[in-house]
């Protein structure tokens, strides 16, 4: 119950946060990949990865839920199933980063970069993987 009441208090959260808190995550997990190799890694450009990737996906993330309102498709309190599937994806693919960044050159060091976006990220995953797999076919 409380993972659920985590998932709901950032999905709850305005459009702009949500979309900084998925690019960031979405940020280190590709540093942390991008990384996994490296025994130490160099700060500029971990911090250059993670702005670069994080603002991407951050304005990818803010458009498409733009695009999907004025369409009359997302609703202020039910949100469409990609915005699930868009968690679930990110948060599937840090767990690949950070294994592999936890298996590369870089170990704990690097792999560190995604543990504190998975735990994050987890409860929304969860919850949306659960969402897209109860919620009925239009």
């Amino acid at each position: 119950m409380v993972f659920a009441l985590l998932a709901k208090f950032l999905l709850k959260q305005p459009l702009v946060v949500q979309a900084v808190v998925l690019g960031l995550c979405t940020g280190l997990f590709v540093s942390a990949l991008a990384q996994a190799n490296e025994r130490n890694p160099v700060i500029s450009s971990t911090m250059r990865l993670v702005l670069i990737w994080g603002a991407a996906a951050a304005v990818l993330f803010y458009a498409g839920f733009v695009v999907e309102s004025r369409r009359g498709r997302a609703a202020v309190h039910d949100a469409p199933n990609w915005l699930y599937a868009v968690y679930a994806v990110v948060w599937v693919f840090g767990m690949a980063a950070a294994l592999f960044a936890l298996l590369g050159d870089g170990g704990f060091k690097v792999a560190a970069l995604a543990i504190v976006p998975l735990v994050l990220l987890a409860p929304t995953a969860w919850y949306g993987i659960r969402m897209i797999l109860h919620r009925a076919p239009a």
